[in-house]
């Protein structure tokens, strides 16, 4: 049986601190939180030694992000779709930064739509890449205007708790697309991008 590699313990402690950092619901433990990722690499490495090949914990670990992606993501469109007060002020802000005042809905629409569509297709098994593409493009987005904006990386006062979750899905799609590195491959061949590979000729 294939031994456990530093990439793949390295991938799932990334996976568990990602998770650890942009869980609101982990706030109340402060620095205990820190023992998420420990906890999780332990928890994988006694799955591999349970029997599971490795293709199976990084199945697993692949699901855990594409999961975490599509929760973070689906549990905002609340207060997008409907327009909750802080989610307008929020937009606004953007909208007015950007010098486009006035167009605060569509913003916020259209990124809602987006983030639902890469939380459909990140739990879709044929596309959970382009889903993790589609939400690294999007965090990549959030991060920026939290950074280089008047938004700010704590708009509401509480730790900066959006821009924590930004940077933990951002990781999480990295985890999938490097775990999912040879649908990538496979789709960039079917739409001509990428060549297969030809066995030269004896």
């Amino acid at each position: 049986m294939r031994q456990l590699t530093s990439s793949d313990l390295i991938a799932v402690f990334l996976l568990g601190s990602a998770i650890a950092t942009g869980n609101p619901a982990l706030a109340p433990y402060g620095i205990w939180s820190i023992l998420l990722p420990l906890l999780c690499a332990t928890a994988f490495a006694g799955y591999v030694a349970s029997g599971a090949t490795i293709e199976d914990l990084r199945k697993a670990a692949c699901w855990t992000a594409a999961a975490y992606i599509a929760f973070i993501f689906l549990w905002y469109e609340q207060y997008k779709l409907f327009g909750h007060p802080g989610s307008v002020a929020l937009f606004t802000t953007l909208t007015d930064w950007a010098g486009f005042p006035g167009y605060e809905k569509v913003m916020r629409l259209g990124v809602g739509i987006c983030e639902i569509i890469a939380s459909v297709l990140v739990l879709i098994p044929a596309t959970q890449a382009l889903g993790a593409i589609g939400a690294l493009m999007l965090m990549t987005g959030a991060m920026f205007f939290h950074i280089f904006t008047p938004l700010g990386v704590d708009p509401y006062g509480d730790g900066g708790i959006l821009f924590k979750e930004a940077f933990s899905v951002w990781t999480c799609a990295w985890l999938v697309i490097w775990w999912r590195r040879d649908q990538i491959a496979s789709l960039l061949r079917r739409f001509g991008i990428a060549r297969s590979a030809e066995v030269p000729a004896r």
